[in-house]
């Protein structure tokens, strides 16, 4: 089992990450805004398999990595650091996300299954992972155990932003096509991330 402090640090960049508005978040707030809840959350389902697949990935290549570099696995928590910092960055000067107002067609099975191949090609998801998780815990000694705590985080984070996005959507659609809350929302998150990799940075 991880410790709570590593769980806590985590959660909360992976939820910084999830409710930063990008292009699986403009997919979800239009089909919730145009089809509702319920008849988006096969999509929504979708799109958390997808990603959970990637973790999966991402975790895996990182126990390989860690027992390959040993002493030296240190250096790849700098990366992470690095890169938690690049993403304060984008997050700051991003611009609103195009929302198109029609209909997107697919439902049931088939929108699942659009939805879980979405993330696939996306290999940037993975790379999150690999430089989020190196810098809260020690990977070398990740247990079976610990891979489901962290899966189990990203699927309740992942789930309820996109769900809530849906939510929403539903209620008041134009709300959040507007770009100044856009622009809000990614200036917050981007001071938020950048507190967090310093925080991070100073820890041993």
């Amino acid at each position: 089992m991880l410790p709570i402090e590593s769980l806590l640090a985590f959660t909360l960049i992976y939820t910084i990450d999830s409710v930063t508005p990008g292009p699986a978040v403009a997919m979800v707030t239009v089909r919730g805004a145009t089809m509702g809840v319920r008849r988006t959350a096969p999509f929504i389902t979708g799109l958390v398999v997808g990603d959970l697949f990637l973790f999966g990935i991402a975790v895996a290549g990182l126990i390989a990595l860690a027992a390959a570099l040993g002493p030296l696995f240190f250096i790849i928590k700098w990366v992470g650091v690095c890169y938690l910092i690049y993403l304060a960055y984008q997050m700051w000067h991003a611009g609103p996300i195009t929302m198109p107002s029609e209909q997107q067609k697919g439902e049931g099975l088939r929108s699942f299954s659009i939805a879980t191949l979405l993330p696939l090609g996306n290999p940037k998801a993975v790379g999150f992972y690999i430089a989020l998780l190196p810098t809260v815990l020690d990977v070398s000694t990740l247990t079976l155990i610990a891979y489901f705590e962290l899966a189990a985080i990203v699927v309740v984070i992942w789930g309820a932003s996109l769900f809530g996005y849906a939510a929403a959507a539903s209620r008041a659609g134009e709300l959040l096509k507007k770009p100044k809350a856009q622009k809000a929302l990614n200036r917050c998150s981007a001071c938020t991330m950048l507190g967090v990799a310093g925080t991070i940075a100073v820890r041993e």
